[in-house]
């Protein structure tokens, strides 16, 4: 991808921010009943670990009305091959954070791929919500950033 269009994504991206936002990495087993994880499976796994967290949220109010938590996806495959996932999810505000984070853990853990390693932050400020999203848009670790969004699950570019 040109360097130009990677800058113009970027600045979509910074414009399209997650309200009252925490930071998730997620990560994902690699192989699960013989069939190795890929952008489709994460990106499937992901979208049940939404549904589910959106139903825990908002009821019957998350398929009638279309109330969803703001979020955007990214997905990354680290040098050592290990696919995960790094997030920005919108805290709900009757959810005090450490009740959401362990809310987000049991879910994911029951999801297909959803491994036991999830680090969850409460941005102590706005610097390092700005920090979090230049960290999983970085180039390092991904062919492309627009291949490597998950556009599917990212709410919050919707709005």
């Amino acid at each position: 991808m040109s360097s130009n269009l990677n800058d113009q994504l970027k600045n979509y991206l910074r414009s399209k921010r997650v309200k009252n936002p925490i930071n998730i990495t997620f990560t994902q087993k690699q192989k699960v009943d013989g069939k190795w994880i890929d952008d489709f499976q994460s990106e499937q796994n992901f979208k049940h670990f939404k549904n589910v967290l959106n139903r825990k949220v908002f009821g019957n109010g998350y398929k009638r009305f279309n109330k969803q938590l703001e979020m955007l996806v990214i997905r990354e495959v680290s040098l050592n091959q290990r696919h995960h996932l790094h997030c920005i999810i919108e805290l709900p505000l009757r959810y005090r954070f450490d009740e959401f984070s362990s809310l987000i853990k049991r879910i994911w853990r029951n999801t297909k791929f959803g491994y036991d390693q999830i680090d969850i932050e409460k941005p102590s400020s706005q610097l390092r919500e700005d920090g979090w999203l230049d960290y999983i848009m970085k180039d390092f670790t991904k062919v492309s950033l627009s291949t490597s969004i998950d556009f599917e699950n990212s709410s919050v570019l919707i709005h």
